[in-house]
């Protein structure tokens, strides 16, 4: 293994979107994973952190990845619906992610469907909490709600912005600001359907037995020592089996 050239070797691509980061090289927390990985495959893999959403987007598109783990679930839920990747399992702790709506204690603003023509303040416009919320206006009814959007790179400004009132309203994927929030006075109005995020998807090109190899591996990471080093190097406590239903509802809800 050690004498197989970089182009043989798969490649392992995450993203782990904004607010979840911890800032240490992703090839040195990965590495327990990939260890693993590797010897259950017997193929060289290699970890590439892929920050930019777009980025990801085309690279899937474009089949440059053998695995796939990734935070943003729209864009992991696309690559699934292609047919160019087969989702394996979604992160443990992450299978009830909502995107939750607050306000001020004394606002006016009651429901979600109160919003309308109302300025909110949501995460990057890409991430998949602003997708989510988006998709939940759009059902309602609204027209280009994203027109009303102030747009801030991370969830926990968002409540800055409410605050000082540069909007009336914002949005979170995050339950511990929310509870915050509320722990301070404000009120929560509403939330999503949740959506399963954190996915591991394989490429097609991968057979069938190498796909449930790998899916296999990671649902048993929990049971073992060596995997629950590699689970606390990639900061995730486990993981459960992909459920198409839920997935292929979410696709539909979502819009992809």
């Amino acid at each position: 293994m050690a004498q197989a050239s970089h182009a043989q070797e798969w490649i392992l691509a995450v993203n782990e979107g904004v607010t979840y980061q911890d800032g240490s090289p992703i090839s040195d927390r990965y590495k327990p994973l990939v260890d693993l990985l590797e010897k259950e495959l017997k193929h060289p893999v290699k970890v590439q952190a892929v920050d930019r959403y777009s980025s990801f987007e085309a690279g899937l598109d474009a089949e440059r990845y053998d695995l796939v783990f990734i935070h943003p679930a729209h864009i992991g839920l696309r690559a699934v619906k292609s047919g160019k990747y087969i989702g394996l399992v979604t992160a443990k702790d992450y299978t009830d992610y909502r995107a939750r709506v607050f306000v001020k204690k004394d606002s006016a603003i009651k429901t979600i469907a109160d919003l309308r023509d109302k300025k909110i303040g949501v995460p990057s416009l890409e991430s998949i909490t602003t997708v989510m919320f988006t998709a939940n206006l759009t059902e309602l009814g609204f027209r280009d709600p994203a027109s009303r959007f102030s747009a801030t790179r991370f969830q926990d400004a968002v409540p800055f912005m409410v605050e000082n009132g540069f909007v009336e309203a914002g949005v979170t994927g995050s339950g511990a600001v929310a509870k915050d929030w509320v722990a301070k006075g404000g009120r929560v109005i509403g939330e999503t359907k949740p959506v399963p995020i954190k996915q591991f998807l394989a490429s097609k090109r991968l057979s069938a037995e190498q796909r449930e190899k790998v899916q296999n591996l990671l649902l048993k990471l929990s049971e073992n020592e060596a995997g629950k080093v590699a689970l606390k190097g990639i900061n995730m406590k486990g993981f459960v089996p992909w459920d198409n239903a839920v997935m292929t509802d979410a696709t539909k809800r979502l819009g992809l």
